[in-house]
């Protein structure tokens, strides 16, 4: 058997033994599922964002993994490990470690919002919607000012949510990015749970979007985000100096093709549609 201790979300630890089965496989990734709930467990060997249902391995050992990830026989959890029988190896993946990927927070400080919208507007990307991230900073200059205002109303909130969850391309569409960096802001303002409602309407079900987004949603809709978005939360708070704030957009950019940028454009965006902290004009 080869034993490999990993880091883990501190919620698989709380998993029930059962069986797994590999759900998808990509290039440096490979997701887990037990075909029983939405959320997924994700596999990797690059530790510099820590996601909720993450599992993280050495690199050497990731990489081995990876290269008979698709030849599995057999995937169980039981106790603190995953098992994993390849036709290769025997592999025995326990969790040593674990992190946080829980936001325990609400709140956001005024005078930090003004510095981020500011810095944001010298962020020169094309977001997945096949729009300028830019035109997401103004309810002006928005590309979909109705649909986006339909998020804001609880009548109409539903209609919001149908319209971007599953839009656009990728692994997570950008829609579901977008709306993920809208219920990130839900959570701190605080003052919109029929968002969450309409979101938790959708994922049940196949249907809407794909399962890797359902999962980010699921984990979302619990107050759960990656380790780049708790650090713009950080900053929000106040508990990240302001010279940081670059670094902290950059690192939430950097995932994935354009599932960052749409995240970042989903937070801007909720930060100027609802009004978050009034003494602010947020849409100059």
């Amino acid at each position: 058997m080869r034993e490999v201790e990993v880091l883990g979300d501190h919620v698989l630890l709380t998993l029930e033994d059962r069986d797994w089965y590999v759900h998808s496989v990509f290039e440096h990734t490979f997701n887990l599922t037990d075909k029983q709930h939405t959320p997924l467990v994700i596999l990797t060997g690059d530790r510099s964002k820590l996601l909720p249902g993450g599992l993280y391995l050495p690199p050497r050992d990731f990489n081995d993994l990876l290269s008979q990830i698709r030849d599995t026989r057999k995937v169980a959890f039981r106790g603190d490990s995953f098992y994993i029988e390849t036709y290769q190896d025997f592999w025995r993946l326990r969790i040593v470690d674990s992190f946080r990927a829980d936001l325990l927070t609400e709140g956001i400080r005024s005078d930090r919002l003004g510095y981020l919208l500011n810095n944001c507007r010298n962020i020169d990307r094309q977001t997945g919607f096949d729009q300028p991230f830019q035109d997401f900073l103004t309810a002006e200059t928005s590309p979909y000012q109705k649909e986006t205002s339909w998020l804001t109303n609880a009548v109409t909130v539903q209609w919001g949510v149908d319209f971007f969850i599953g839009r656009g391309r990728g692994l997570t569409p950008s829609g579901d990015d977008f709306l993920l960096g809208w219920l990130l802001i839900d959570w701190l303002s605080g003052n919109h749970q029929e968002l969450r409602a309409a979101v938790a309407s959708r994922i049940g079900d196949a249907s809407y979007t794909t399962d890797v987004g359902r999962s980010y949603l699921y984990y979302a809709l619990r107050r759960r985000f990656s380790s780049a978005l708790l650090g713009i939360v950080r900053y929000l708070k106040g508990n990240e100096p302001l010279e940081n704030l670059d670094n902290l957009l950059a690192e939430a950019i950097e995932y994935g093709n354009t599932s960052g940028i749409d995240c970042l454009a989903g937070i801007v965006s909720a930060l100027v549609y609802k009004q978050v902290n009034l003494d602010l004009d947020l849409k100059y």
